[in-house]
């Protein structure tokens, strides 16, 4: 049994020890834990030499499942920060400090929901050269098991909540799209997006110096990325011709001499505290050439 595997279980056996009664129904210390690791991973950026993940986490607690946890509390911030160091070892992260955990109470979470906001921050040292820059964070909302009316056998575990339930909450949606010729093309799904000359593409750009199939959006954990698929008259991003490079919302792209415009941003309620933390719009790590990203 692996490292990752045994913390597990002794988040667990909190659970069926002194965290037992607490938690029966309430938001589950695994959970948590889940939550956490699901956006080390998610917002993990990559460097030249480096895999840099987030270690400075806010956990969001409805008022009842905050509760539960107050005679645990730090008991439970202390699994957690050990938690995430083992599991940033395991997938050879690097953390420019110790892990942070703290808890917060959000009116908007209803009972059994979790949000977990994990931040990359370098701290008040020397920053060493390379490392990107501190990200104001990104939240994500879970839900330990679906209501029993909606649940089916077996289907229960965390799980993002949806667009309608983030409006909800008043979190911002994600739109992303590209703007072309005062035309918006909507980027959504999983992709990936072709863009060309040809029919068949998703975004069609009727102009011979477009290739037939000139290059595609591919969504990726870090964001979005685009490729040129070997056209005749290349992909530029900003001005520079590129083969493989993740973009940003605002970038300018030019697919054989027609420009468009990458918009992405959120756009939804503003009556939650939760609203407008997600960094959607890049964190300055990003360095054109790094085509892996």
């Amino acid at each position: 049994m692996g490292f990752l595997q045994l913390i597990e279980k002794r988040m667990e056996s909190l659970v069926e020890g002194v965290f037992g009664r607490a938690f029966r129904r309430q938001v589950h210390p695994v959970e948590i834990a889940k939550g956490l690791t699901k956006q080390m991973d998610e917002n993990r950026m990559v460097s030249v030499s480096r895999t840099y993940a987030p270690n400075d986490f806010t956990i969001h607690l409805s008022k009842a499942d905050e509760e539960s946890i107050k005679a645990y509390q730090n008991a439970l911030r202390d699994e957690l920060i050990q938690y995430a160091s083992k599991h940033a070892q395991s997938r050879s992260y690097h953390l420019m400090t110790p892990p942070k955990v703290r808890f917060v109470t959000e009116d908007s979470l209803r009972f059994g929901e979790f949000g977990v906001t994990a931040k990359l921050t370098g701290g008040t040292g020397p920053r060493m050269e390379g490392a990107p820059d501190d990200t104001s964070g990104q939240t994500r909302i879970f839900r330990t098991e679906k209501p029993e009316s909606e649940a089916k056998d077996g289907d229960q575990g965390t799980a993002a909540i949806s667009p309608e339930e983030a409006r909800r909450h008043g979190l911002a949606r994600e739109t992303v799209e590209l703007v072309l010729d005062d035309k918006t093309h909507p980027l959504e799904g999983r992709g990936p997006w072709s863009v060309g000359r040809s029919e068949e593409n998703d975004i069609v750009i009727q102009d011979p110096n477009v290739s037939r199939k000139h290059a595609q959006f591919v969504r990726s954990e870090n964001g979005f990325i685009i490729e040129d698929l070997g056209s005749t008259n290349g992909t530029l991003l900003d001005g520079a011709p590129i083969g493989r490079e993740r973009i940003e919302g605002g970038d300018e792209l030019t697919f054989g001499g027609i420009t468009a415009r990458f918009v992405r941003q959120a756009d939804g309620p503003g009556s939650s505290s939760l609203r407008n933390r997600q960094d959607l719009g890049g964190s300055g790590a990003r360095k054109k050439g790094y085509g892996g990203l």
